[in-house]
Parts: structure tokens; sequence; C-alpha cells
């Protein structure tokens, strides 16, 4: 147990190294980077121009900063300020380790102005606002804060009495609790509150030093802590509500707001909500009597400004000396209004390190609160937790320890002690004595809820009635699918070869596969009803949300893509996670840290999607406990068979095509539909993956990759091979279409039984609607002798020899394959002709040499091919097909009868294909149009070198003398302006 001068000392030196982890962090970045770089890094504006400057609230400066630049509009260049950053002015031509003229916070910021408000009245500053100098403004370290934080220290080491100091003795364990106040009878005001949470109200107002309000995500701890202050109020007491940050004092606001208390927001409007402005100190004192007599006060002020500018000597030093004595009088009046505002009050919020002796609170004097209540104690440093406690004699720390701690810089400062937040210490202290943790939840489903809830919270968490079986498929206009059925899902990419990116240890990790597999299973839970608003994309990695971003944002703007601490205290309908981290080594970073996980989990109300590799993620007890947790309860999806779809997705344009193909084959139409139909009741899973209760995902689930055993295959392919040998049997039927709904593992089957029998098989169709198609080769109609092309298939090669089963189609097959099968008959019989047009030909060589286009030689073979063709009947599409696709069975260069079925290419020229000893252009007639071709690529790449310009066609000499004129011409208007700005000044 720590006294209080060793916690003072310590917390200290570890905010010390804490401070100068950050500085160090600000020098390496300003010595890295130029001041041009620093601007496109959005930390930096450069050439502002001073445009107003004027008097703020308690006597301050404010000077409105404008772009100097040409630019549109008058906007700024795109930066990273925001009202309440500390920032440094100096002059644009300084070096970035000069001096700074004056520092200040950003107060409000426009598409063309910043406003800063000087810390300290600079004369210097403001004096230059109507010359033509120009200045930079740069982020800083936030030093206003350290220092805050520093005095407090120092403050709380020297309380030696007072109605704090009990409070001090508690929470430092020097003296025991007191008993509790004799309860008081309570009349709710929210009438919706649970059993836990009137427990939690009835304790915190009977503790006479400390109550803990422990609340687990979606549990109402924001409602119970706007409870326990409106029944404080209601008993007479003054209350100090407080939090880490803005978004969180303007939530209570915001809640308290209603029930029409005398509330007062302390802090600077820029940086509250628009909304709740209204209760800003600033609006409360704008109606006082004081303020309306600092109007006249303040013009005065105006007006000996200007005066001082053209003002020298002794009369410059009075005017100065009225300017003081006017600024003494606004800030009198302004503190006697505030005064008047605070002590009327019933509420006063602020953020923690704004309730210091330096913030209006000063103006109070003696009289202190009767209750600090402090929202979201877990994520505040216990320094910044007493600039708060030393108003008050008790308090209630309200907040989550197991979710995310406070930001630190320093990892050294964090191991020593600087991350212990009060509410842990507290809780470490005296336990269940001082705890009353909130149980039942309201955000989300029975499913999601149960892991964090047995992991971090005893089993103790339990789901709300309203909200224990909601599902997506129950909002308006959503259907009923898998993804929408499914409250808890893991998509595991295990197996797939979605490794992290290779990126420095320090950087920040990405998984560009990952990210595709997580742009995926958005667009399935759009397409199926679901609002882009619902959704959000949460990462631990910063890398890993701009890659998402990239994928998702443009097409869907009303989508959330943020890190897991940019998420903390928001929820949506669905959540989407991506771990990222895969790789050999199993490591897995900070996703080790467990509050980290458990704030990511518990963002999801109704569907939860958690996408990793569950190999390298495993390697972690606390997220191996998610995987099987999920495994059990959840269902797993493979991430191939979202590769599978993406993949498909690039080929849509030629399986559509396909598909309209075989729909319109004669006679066979109607019987295809009828069979598929058929084959849909025999064959048909369902499109979702099988359920897992138990087991390893990988090796229960037959729709994984790798989960397949070979009595499983066996007995599949037996049922398909029965059904394609009825195929064979009947003569009446040349076709067979299989049901979409089969999985890929199903049609990969089919494709292998159809190649054993001799049948033509080709798979159509993207994502859930590929289908395959398999039909009769009907050799006997084709007039033609074709070899079988596999004599002994093996399951290697089977995805080589099916033209688009599987492989990825390179650019010469689906050329190939938009010849002989997407244009039909009409396009085989055109290319017959042309071939027959070709060999008929007598013109004479002088006549060929003068031709500028070379002709293509047509190989000997692609002749008797074509004169077979023109003797098929062009109805017979199935014979037309096995004609054409004879053609890529055997080598097409003469004398040559290779079969390359499974290695060969085909010509981009000719559209032939050949083996792989006469496949360049060269060997079999095609080297006239492959050097036409690169000579045309050669240019192509020239341009593009010069920026899509055509080439200069001047020579050397005349582009040198261009550029010297120029220059010339340069030179001799920057002498015309030097001249002019010369006589400027002698006549001046």
């Amino acid at each position: 147990m720590l006294g209080i001068e060793q916690f003072v000392s310590r917390t200290q030196k570890l905010l010390e190294k804490e401070r100068a982890a950050e500085i160090d962090e600000t020098r390496v970045r300003t010595a890295q980077f130029s001041p041009k770089q620093l601007q496109q890094q959005g930390i930096c504006l450069l050439k502002l121009e001073i445009s107003e400057s004027c008097t703020g609230l308690y006597g301050r400066t404010v000077l409105t900063l404008k772009t100097s630049g040409p630019v549109v509009n008058g906007e700024l260049p795109a930066h990273k300020f925001s009202p309440g950053d500390i920032a440094g002015i100096s002059l644009t031509n300084s070096s970035l380790q000069d001096d700074l003229l004056a520092t200040g916070i950003v107060s409000r910021v426009s598409l063309t102005s910043i406003q800063v408000a000087l810390e300290k009245s600079d004369e210097s500053v403001s004096l230059d606002s109507n010359t033509n100098e120009l200045y930079r403004l740069i982020k800083l370290a936030n030093e206003i804060t350290y220092k805050r934080l520093k005095r407090a220290l120092s403050d709380l080491n020297h309380y030696s009495s007072g109605p704090v100091q009990r409070l001090i003795n508690v929470l430092f364990g020097l003296s025991e609790l007191t008993p509790p106040l004799l309860p008081t009878p309570i009349r709710w005001i929210s009438s919706n509150l649970d059993t836990s949470q009137q427990e939690a109200v009835h304790f915190a107002l009977s503790q006479p030093e400390v109550a803990v309000i422990h609340g687990p995500p979606g549990t109402g701890k924001t409602t119970t802590v706007v409870e326990i202050i409106l029944q404080a109020v209601h008993q007479g007491l003054k209350v100090l509500a407080l939090a880490p940050s803005n978004v969180a004092v303007d939530n209570l606001v915001e809640r308290l707001s209603v029930h029409h208390k005398r509330v007062v927001r302390i802090g600077h409007p820029a940086r509250v909500l628009p909304h709740i402005q209204n209760f800003c100190l600033d609006a409360l004192i704008s109606f006082s009597e004081q303020t309306k007599l600092l109007v006249d006060v303040r013009r005065d002020i105006e007006k000996t400004l200007k005066k001082l500018k053209g003002s020298s000597g002794k009369e410059r030093a009075v005017i100065k000396d009225e300017i003081k004595e006017l600024r003494r009088e606004v800030r009198q009046r302004e503190e006697a209004a505030t005064s008047e505002v605070l002590l009327h009050s019933d509420v006063i919020l602020a953020t923690l390190t704004s309730a210091g002796p330096d913030s209006p609170l000063k103006l109070l004097r003696d009289s202190k609160f009767q209750l600090v209540v402090i929202d979201e104690c877990s994520q505040a440093l216990e320094a910044a937790c007493w600039i708060g406690l030393l108003n008050g004699s008790r308090c209630v720390l309200a907040g989550d320890i197991h979710q995310l701690p406070p930001t630190i810089l320093s990892q050294d400062a964090a191991k020593e002690g600087l991350g212990l937040t009060l509410m842990e210490r507290v809780i470490q202290m005296y336990g269940d004595k001082v705890v009353r943790m909130l149980t039942t939840q309201y955000r989300m489903h029975k499913d999601i809820m149960l892991w964090p809830s047995q992991q971090l919270y005893k089993g103790r968490l339990q789901a709300h009635d309203s909200v224990a079986g909601h599902l997506l498929k129950d909002l308006p206009g959503v259907e009923d699918c898998p993804e929408t059925t499914t409250p808890l899902l893991l998509v595991d990419s295990a197996g797939c070869d979605l490794m992290e990116l290779d990126v420095p240890a320090e950087s920040s990790k990405g998984n560009d596969g990952e990210a595709d597999v997580v742009a995926a299973h958005v667009q399935r839970l759009i397409k199926a009803g679901v609002s882009p608003g619902d959704i959000a994309v949460i990462s631990p990695y910063n890398l890993q949300v701009d890659l998402i971003r990239q994928k998702l944002c443009v097409e869907f703007p009303k989508l959330e893509v943020k890190t897991v601490d940019g998420f903390q205290g928001r929820e949506k309908e669905a959540i989407v996670i991506s771990f990222v981290r895969s790789n050999e080594k199993k490591e897995v970073g900070f996703l080790a840290e467990n509050r980290r996980i458990n704030v990511a989990i518990t963002r999801a109300r109704r569907h939860l999607a958690v996408v990793c590799d569950t190999d390298t993620v495993s390697a972690d007890p606390f997220l191996k406990s998610l995987v099987d947790y999920i495994t059990e309860a959840g269902e797993v999806w493979s991430a191939e068979e979202y590769l599978q779809g993406i993949q498909a997705s690039s080929k849509s344009q030629v399986h559509s095509s396909i598909r309209v193909a075989f729909e319109a084959t004669p006679k066979e139409g109607k019987q295809s539909k009828a069979k598929e139909g058929t084959i849909g009741k025999v064959f048909d899973e369902q499109k979702k993956p099988v359920r897992q209760k138990t087991g390893d995902p990988k090796t229960a689930n037959i729709l994984t990759k790798s989960g397949t055993t070979d009595r499983t295959k066996e007995e599949k392919a037996k049922e398909f091979e029965k059904v394609l040998l009825d195929l064979l049997a009947d003569p009446l039927k040349s076709s067979m279409t299989f049901s979409s709904s089969l999985t890929s593992y199903d049609r990969m089957i089919i494709h292998e039984v159809s190649e054993r029998l001799g049948l033509v098989h080709v798979s159509s169709g993207e994502g859930k609607e590929r289908f395959v198609v398999v039909s009769k080769s009907n050799v006997a109609q084709t007039e033609l002798e074709i070899s079988d092309p596999v004599s002994n298939p093996q399951q290697g090669e089977l995805f080589e020899k099916t033209a688009i089963v599987q492989k990825p189609l390179n650019r010469e097959i689906v050329s190939v394959e938009k010849d002989k099968v997407n244009n039909n008959s009409a396009k085989v019989t055109e290319k017959s002709a042309k071939v027959t047009q070709q060999c008929s030909s007598d013109l004479s060589r002088k006549e060929k040499k003068k031709d500028s286009k070379p002709k293509v030689k047509v190989p000997s073979q692609v002749r008797e091919t074509s004169k077979a063709l023109c003797r098929i009947d062009n109805d017979d599409f199935d014979a037309l097909l096995a004609a054409a696709t004879a053609v890529d069975w055997k080598c097409n260069f003469k004398k040559c009868k290779t079969k390359t079925g499974t290695l060969g290419g085909n010509c981009s020229f000719c559209g032939c294909r050949f083996c792989l000893e006469h496949m360049l252009p060269e060997l079999h007639g095609c080297g006239e149009a492959a050097r036409v071709h690169a000579r045309q690529n050669l240019r192509h790449e020239a341009n593009l070198c010069h920026g899509g310009r055509p080439l200069s066609r001047h020579g050397p000499a005349e582009r040198s003398a261009q550029l010297q004129r120029k220059l010339n011409k340069k030179l001799d208007e920057l002498s015309q302006h030097r001249k002019r700005t010369t006589k400027k000044d002698d006549t001046s």
C-alpha cells in the first residue's frame, strides 16, 4: 500500500517519462520532415496571415488566421487541427527550431480560417495583424495538461486539513471506511431502472466516502450515473460531474438537460456539441447584466489598439497602460458574471483537466462540492482524477476496468504503474465493500454476450428479454438468409494463404487478403438489406482500417470503419472485426491485450463476425478461448468461400455469356431446367456452412478446403456418377444443369466424375449463383476424329484441363473462349470462311509485300478443322462446341500431334493453340504481327514515361534554346518587380 508522498513522488517521475516520450515523438517528426512535408501530414499550416485580432473571454487575445496563398475559394489546405489542440505561431521564414512567437489553444476551425486563443496577451503579434508578415501554425505537445497534473499532485501532497482530508485518507487506505448513511426514500426519476441499477443508486447515495459503479458494456452505466446525479440534487447536494473526454461530458449534459436542472458546462463553446452549447458557461454569462456592460469596454479596447499602431515614445507607453486597465476591468466584470452563474447552478460538468484551480471553479472559493462523480474513470490517469477530487468530500467512480485503459505513449511508464487507474486501485484495496456491478445488459444478443461474461465478468451478465434473441433479419427490409440469421460467426482464413503484410516491426499491421474477405462479407450483409449505417468494421490496426476503407467507403459512405480505440463507447447492429495477424511465427502483437478484444466484441448488437487466422490467433490463450467459443456456440465459415466469390466476380462477363449459350440450346432448354430442379432436390445442400458444435473447425466442417475426408469424397463421387450415367443412358437428353445451391467442393467432384466419363463440363455464374452444366460430347455428329485428350486423368490436372473451372482465366483463354463459345455457331462459321478465303487467295508476292498489315499464317490443321465445321449443321450447338474444343486438344502446328489439353498456350494474334515447343509467334507464322505489336507497346510506354504527353519533336539544341528564352523572361520579370518595390520604398 502506497503512502501519499510515495505515490506523488513515483507518479511525478512517471509523468516526466511520459512527457519526454511525447516530446521525443514531436522532435523526431519536426527534425525528419520539412515544413511543407509537415503541412502535407496535416500538422502544420504555412503562409497564414492574421485577418483579425480581438479580445475574448477573460481578456485573452483571439487571433483569426487565414491563408494568403492562391487557393480555391480561400479554403485552407487539408489539416488535422481541431478545437482544443495546442498550437504554436511563428514566422513562416523561420526554422522549426526557432522560438515561437506565441502559443495558444485552437478555439474554432472553419474551411477558410482558424481561431487561436493565446495563453498570454502578446502585443507583438497583435500589432502585426495589418502588416505583410506571414505566419506558420504547428501542432504542439499538450504542455498545459502536464502542468495541471503536476499541480494536482503537489496540492494532494500538501493537503493537510479540510473536508477532502477524510476522502484522501480512505482512498489511500490510511483510514477505514465509514459505515453507510441511513437510507432515505427515493422517488425514481427514471422508471425503467432494473434491480441492479436501483441497487447501485441506493449504494452510491449511502456511501460517505467512495462508491464504485462497475458497468460492463450495454448495462446502462450512463443511465445509472444520471439517476445518481439527479437524486443527489433532489437531496440538496451540489454535484461536480467529470469525465476524461469532451464527448463523455457532453453525453452527460445531454442526458441531464431534459430534466430542467440548472446545468453548467465548463469549456470553450468550440469544444462542445452544437445542440448543447446553450448550457456552456459562455452562453449563460452572455445573459447576465455584467456582460452587457462589457460591450462598451471591449469597443474602447479595440479603438485604443488602433491608436497604438501609429504611436511612439511616451504616447505609446500611455496607451499601453490604458489598454491594461481596460483589460483588467473586463476581467473583473467577467469573473463577477461567472461567479454568479456557478453559485446558482445545481450541477457543474467539465473534463478532468478543466476542473483545476486555474479554471472558473476557483471563483467558488471555499465552497466545495458535496459529491464528485467521475464517469469513465477507468479511462483516466489517477493524477487527472485528483484534479477534480480535491473539490469534494464524497465521490462516485463509474466505469469498466475490463475496457480500454488510458492512452500512454511511454511503455516503461505504463509498466511501472502509470497505467494503474484509481478505479482499479480502489477495487483491489476494498473489493465488494465499495463496488456494485450492473448485471443486465440491453445491447447484445445472448450468444454474443456469453463469452465476455464468462471470461471477464464471472458469468454474472444477463441479456434482457428485449435483446436476448434479436437478429438482423428482424430489422425492417432485411432478408432472411444465413448472414442475417447468424448472431455469431467466425470466418477462418487458416490455410487460405492470407498472410499479413511484411512491414517494419514498429509500423502498423495490415492484411490485404483479409480485407477482401471483410469487404465481401459486408457486401453480403448490404445485399441482404442491412443498411450501411447499421454496420461497422473495426480492427486493432490503423493500416488495416485504411485498406478496408479503400475497398468499401467509396461505395458505402455511411459505413463506419474505425480502430477499436476509436469505437469505444459506440455500438452497431452488425460488427465485423478483422484481427489481421497471420504469420508463421504465430505472433499476435497487442491483440493479446484482453481489454481491447473485449471492447471489439461487445460493440455488436445483433451480428458479430470475426475474420481471423485461427492458427495464428490461437497461440494466445485468451484469443483461443474466443475461437473455441464461436466454434461451439456460433458458426464457422471458411474464407475460401468468400475468395471464390471474389475470383468469380472477375469472370462474370464470360460466365454469364456461357450460361446464356447453354440456356439457349435448341430443344434442350426445358429438359435442362426440369432436370435442374430434380438435381436440386437430390443433392441440394444448405448455402450456409454446416454449424459446428465441437472439434476443430478445419476438420469438422465439410465445406472447408482441408476438412473433407476420403470417405466423404468417395460417397459423393458415387452419387454424382450414378446421375451422370443415367444421362449417358438416356438418348433423349444431351445435357444436365446442376443446382447452384451445391458447394464448391461438390462442383469439383462433378467436374472430376464428368472428366472420367468423357462428358463436357463447364462451371458458370458467380458467388452463390455458380452452377455446373454437363453435356454429351456428340462425337458421331461432328464427323471429326477427336481423340480423348485425357487417357489417365489425375486429380492434380483436373483444373487445368477444364477451361474455366477453378483456375483464373488468362487473356489468351478468354479470347479463344469468346471465339468458340460466346459467339456460338455464327462466329465459328465466319472464322472458317475467313480461313478458306485466305487459303484460296491468288495474290502475287509483290502485292503481299506492299500490304502494310502483316498476314497471319494459318496452320494446316485449322484449315482441315474449318472444312469440317462447314459440314456441321449450324443448329447443332453441341457438335459445334465439340469441334471448336478439338482445336485446343492438339497443337495446331503442321505435322505436330502433341496434345495441349494440359500443357500449351494460345497465340494472342491468330487465336490458335500450340504446344510449348511451337508457342512462340515467330515459330508458327505470327512473327510479323508480334513485331508490330511490340513496336506499338514501345511507343505507348514512352508516352507514359512522359506523363501521357507525346514525345517532343524538337531536337536537343532547339529544346535548350527554348528553355533559355523562358529563363531570361522570368529573370526580366523578377528584375522589374524589384525596381517597382524600390521606387515605392523611396516614395514612402
